[in-house]
């Protein structure tokens, strides 16, 4: 498999849909996540009102897998509690291939990232917004 091959349309579709999101300027928490190697760079800004996710967003400096990756940390938490599983468990565990079948802790849109499964140096570029959106909630 070769880098190509990994941005197929679902991909470029909800990277270029994050890509013209805007950012959210009422927030009350929020975290930037850089990557030394490569610079990708990922701020999360988060509304939380009563322990639930009132608004979200997640701007992406960087390549289209880690913009993709916003576009699912955005349209699955918004709107919802605040999580209280252990998901970068689980999705560190799926992506390392380290459960035979899906996790059923983990959003079913993170399946568009299967291809990035056996590309380990990409792991980061899709885990940087989650972590981002994690660490801005864990206070």
């Amino acid at each position: 498999m070769n880098d190509l091959t990994i941005y197929h349309k679902k991909i470029l579709e909800l990277a270029s849909a994050n890509r013209k999101s805007l950012e959210i300027n009422d927030f009350n928490f929020s975290k930037e996540v850089k990557n030394p190697l490569c610079g990708d760079l990922v701020e999360v800004r988060v509304n939380i009102l009563n322990n639930s996710v009132k608004n979200l967003s997640a701007k992406v400096k960087g390549c289209a897998l880690c913009e993709a990756s916003a576009g699912v940390v955005v349209n699955y938490f918004l709107n919802k509690n605040l999580p209280t599983n252990d998901f970068m468990e689980y999705f560190d565990k799926w992506l390392t291939k380290n459960y035979h079948e899906y996790p059923s802790e983990l959003p079913k849109e993170l399946k568009i990232f299967l291809p990035i499964q056996d590309i380990k140096n990409r792991h980061t570029c899709i885990k940087m917004p989650f972590e981002a959106f994690f660490k801005s909630i864990k206070n």
